[in-house]
């Protein structure tokens, strides 16, 4: 099995002879486990049912023995976000834990069914959370506004003496705090060694630079966003070569802060992110002329994702279509259900587009599917 992190990719998005989708939300904390495991068992069953409809009982079971160990991989449970969705290919086994609520369901495809994915990432992706002091860190997963620390090796340079050691120049450091708050002191050296002590942070930082992106940043390929006092944002900023460094940041100390506090300011930035984004969504919506815009026009929507005339494609949650786009990018009805918004969304991305699902009363539109075309 391997866990994603980014999308779209081009693991979903190739076709396959088929794909088992399964989306599971949480129904029970990290540590109650069990319901979780049966709601799997459940939706294995029902995969099982729709799975040999189309093929032979052998091959179902060789399909889905790939997950045949998860249910009892307590280890997996413990570790539920919001919801995890779980693709079974005959070659590999994917899936992802996201931070947002899904339906519980199977389909059963030629393509991933990767419409619970959207609203995941569609204004901030899963990213790295550092948390840098003058003389420690710590590193976070982040899911949209969640955050969960990383449980860090003891060779990490967790600390400024652990990382440089006999390296270190400065002498032992105090910190003198003037405004009062923890973290947020000027340096001093027992032996007043500023710039020693500067070269000593210099190199720290050096450190955790290299660190993060060699086992974090570079793996994964996910933004590395700072939380952090400006003043070491800026230091760390100069002195970086992580090429997954984001804008994005935290300025605020982490010094004494508590995970929950932690998470707490990293939500208000995330959030006003995420308003900012959506904002800047309607107003394009609004400005965009008719002739640029097609709204519920199944057949036009179909061709136009094929051609790649489609920038920007709105949905609104839980929005479908009875029917399916064919090979040659013609809209057919029929009583499939599942099939036809997906292509479509697979469409659009393939060709660099960008895909929206929205709540009814967030839709710009007055439709429950709009899309912004490119030519």
């Amino acid at each position: 099995m391997k866990e994603l992190f980014t999308f779209p990719t081009d693991e979903l998005l190739q076709e396959n002879e088929v794909v088992v989708s399964i989306s599971l939300n949480s129904e029970s904390n990290s540590f109650e486990t069990e319901a979780n495991q049966i709601q799997f068992q459940n939706l294995l069953k029902e995969a099982k049912v729709k799975l040999c409809d189309k093929y032979d009982e052998k091959y179902c079971d060789s399909l889905l023995e790939k997950v045949e160990g998860l249910r009892d991989n307590t280890d997996f449970w413990r570790k539920m976000t919001e919801s995890v969705v779980i693709y079974i290919t005959p070659e590999e086994v994917y899936y992802y834990r996201l931070s947002v609520p899904v339906h519980n369901g199977t389909v059963v495809s030629d393509q991933a069914y990767i419409l619970p994915l959207i609203s995941n990432f569609q204004y901030v992706s899963y990213y790295h959370l550092l948390c840098l002091n003058h003389d420690k860190f710590s590193l976070f997963n982040g899911r949209g506004s969640n955050v969960q620390e990383i449980e860090l090796p003891e060779e990490a340079p967790t600390t400024l003496t652990k990382a440089l050691g006999d390296e270190l120049t400065g002498g032992a450091l105090n910190v003198a705090d003037y405004a009062g708050g923890a973290g947020t002191g000027m340096f001093h050296g027992h032996n007043e060694k500023s710039n020693e002590v500067e070269i000593d942070q210099v190199n720290y930082f050096r450190a955790v630079d290299k660190y993060v992106f060699d086992n974090f940043s570079k793996p994964t390929e996910l933004p590395l966003v700072l939380f952090a006092l400006p003043e070491n944002i800026a230091d760390f900023e100069k002195i970086s070569k992580n090429e997954f460094l984001d804008d994005t940041r935290v300025e605020a100390s982490p010094a004494q802060l508590s995970v929950n506090q932690i998470q707490d300011k990293t939500s208000e930035v995330v959030n006003e992110i995420v308003n900012k984004r959506y904002q800047k969504l309607v107003d394009r919506y609004e400005e965009t002329t008719p002739e640029y815009k097609l709204g519920a026009q199944y057949g036009d929507l179909a061709m136009a994702s094929i051609q790649g005339k489609i920038d920007t494609l709105l949905l609104e949650d839980h929005y479908q279509v009875h029917g399916r786009i064919d090979e040659n990018g013609q809209f057919h009805e029929g009583t499939e259900t599942n099939i036809y918004v997906n292509q479509l969304v697979h469409n659009v991305l393939k060709t660099n587009g960008k895909v929206y699902v929205l709540e009814t009363a967030s839709m710009p539109s007055d439709t429950g599917i709009a899309a912004l075309l490119r030519f």
